[in-house]
């Protein structure tokens, strides 16, 4: 699945078997733990460092809070966790306070 991106990836996600373990850099990571909030900040740390768009609004909010909210919620990174990790890479790239 590694290869494939947009629908396929994800048309492909939803026939693999349900887990809540992820695999990265041959780490060991139980969704929904710190460790798996301190990865998706590094993705997200990547994300916003390497797509100026996403860049661009990440830093136009200034030092409002954010928000995350889901249709269902998710239960392995609660919509608070979310948006602290947005706000503090908000800080880190800017130095505008985010919280």
């Amino acid at each position: 699945m590694a290869a494939l991106s947009g629908s396929a990836a994800k048309d492909a996600g939803a026939a693999a078997p349900q887990s809540d373990l992820v695999v990265y850099d041959d780490v060991l990571v139980r969704a929904g733990t710190w460790d798996h909030w301190q990865l998706m900040e590094q993705a997200c740390f990547a994300k916003f460092s390497q797509h100026a768009p996403a860049r661009e609004a990440l830093l136009g909010t200034g030092a409002r809070p954010l928000v995350h909210e889901s249709g269902q919620g998710s239960k392995t990174i609660p919509g608070v966790i979310m948006a602290g990790i947005w706000m503090d890479l908000r800080t880190r790239m800017s130095g505008v306070p985010g919280r």
